[in-house]
């Protein structure tokens, strides 16, 4: 029996070992990521710094910031991500001097040098310790203090001093002290507001002069970046930006590291954040059912404002930069791009489109305000015109949805 035990905790390390290899390799000569890129600085105290810091590395594997690592490896030991997979950390070579202006969100190194010193942040000063085409994914010592052995949270301060936009300033300044949170908001607030449209001297540039960015929740929940249509008011109402702990309680339960609020599978929705919703949500089962509508919908509300820029020969294609282009086929890329913009609502109207079909829980984030946006969207590029007209030939989905906003 002994004997018995003792093969099998040999087998049990030696698969560790091997796992344990081949996630700790990144191939230079390949543009995927194999494996994680371990910082010679920390080294394994880089993540492992603690037996509570296990389980959070196996959900930091299977979450976007790990670039769904673990579940890669689990299906196939030998298998990279790819730019499919996780392309915030595959796309570009973001350790290249040309990148430098993403490196504060798209590498650990860039990020771990602005969290800790915002004011002084120059990624001229970014030094990567890879070689070849290595790339890294957002590792434990970005976001925690591992030089110190505190552990600690790295804090930016107020997005008021991290924003990468200026206007709507009122709304910024007004966003307060989040704590932890501050961290989510630094990459999660987008990059050109709305306002920036309403600024621009030229509008007649391709929309990569224009765009949000992605998953930029921050800056929808406390309105910071849709394009507002001038002659409308919008609600300064939303319960869930005064939640405690804002980000953290919502996505991170329990100190759950996948960062999820809630899970879908096969169109079901199951709510990860009970503490949080149970406090207005009494039948968590109701919630549950509620977003699985409200997704529906708010989707094809979506796609109803596509068709309708279709209508005017705007060409929305969600994976092609930058976005917009003259004819629904044919060549892709800036020298392509649609840049006839006819007037600022028009290319606020294509800027609303693209922002929200690239942070699909906006609806939950900021119920009523997102309404009555793309209400407003929708009800200039139907005739052109704000006369309240925007449920008249609108799919029956999204009639539904956009009941109430206005």
């Amino acid at each position: 029996m002994e004997e018995i035990k003792k093969k099998a905790a040999e087998e049990a390390i030696g698969k560790a070992m091997v796992f344990a290899i081949n996630t700790h390799y990144d191939n230079p000569e390949t543009a995927e990521i194999e494996g994680v890129n371990v910082n010679p600085e920390f080294g394994c105290f880089g993540c492992h710094f603690g037996k509570e810091a296990v389980p959070r590395m196996v959900e930091w594997g299977r979450s976007a910031h790990g670039g769904h690592l673990l579940e890669v490896k689990e299906k196939d030991l030998s298998a990279a991500i790819s730019e499919d997979v996780a392309p915030a950390w595959v796309h570009y070579d973001f350790k290249q001097p040309n990148w430098q202006v993403c490196q504060k969100c798209h590498t650990s190194t860039g990020f771990r040098n602005f969290a800790s010193d915002p004011d002084n942040y120059n990624p001229a000063n970014n030094t990567f310790l890879l070689s070849g085409q290595q790339k890294e994914l957002l590792y434990c010592w970005a976001c925690h203090k591992v030089e110190d052995r505190s552990f600690g949270l790295r804090n930016p301060g107020k997005f008021e001093k991290t924003a990468e936009y200026s206007e709507p300033a009122d709304r910024i300044s007004a966003i307060p002290d989040l704590g932890e949170a501050n961290l989510c908001m630094v990459c999660h607030s987008g990059r050109i507001s709305g306002e920036a449209i309403k600024k621009a001297e030229d509008i007649k540039k391709h929309f990569g002069a224009f765009n949000s960015h992605y998953l930029a929740a921050g800056g929808i929940i406390f309105r910071t970046l849709p394009y507002e249509f001038d002659g409308r008011e919008y609600t300064d109402f939303n319960p869930h930006q005064n939640i405690d702990g804002l980000c953290i309680a919502c996505h991170m339960p329990n100190e759950d590291h996948t960062f999820e609020a809630v899970v879908e599978e096969n169109g079901k929705v199951e709510i990860k954040a009970k503490s949080v919703c149970e406090k207005c949500h009494k039948d968590l089962e109701e919630l549950a059912k509620t977003i699985e509508e409200r997704k529906k919908q708010y989707e094809e509300t979506l796609k109803y404002i596509e068709q309708l820029l279709a209508e005017k020969g705007i060409y929305y294609d969600k994976a092609a930069y930058p976005y917009f282009y003259p004819s629904p086929s044919g060549g892709r890329g800036p020298p392509n791009a649609f840049t006839d913009w006819p007037d600022k609502d028009t290319l606020g109207s294509a800027y609303n489109l693209n922002l929200f079909a690239r942070e699909p829980g906006a609806f939950v984030h900021n119920p009523s305000y997102v309404k009555q946006v793309l209400y407003d969207t929708i009800d200039y590029l139907d005739d052109g015109e704000l006369n309240n007209s925007a449920l008249e030939k609108a799919p029956e989905e999204v009639k539904k949805f956009l009941e109430g906003a206005r």
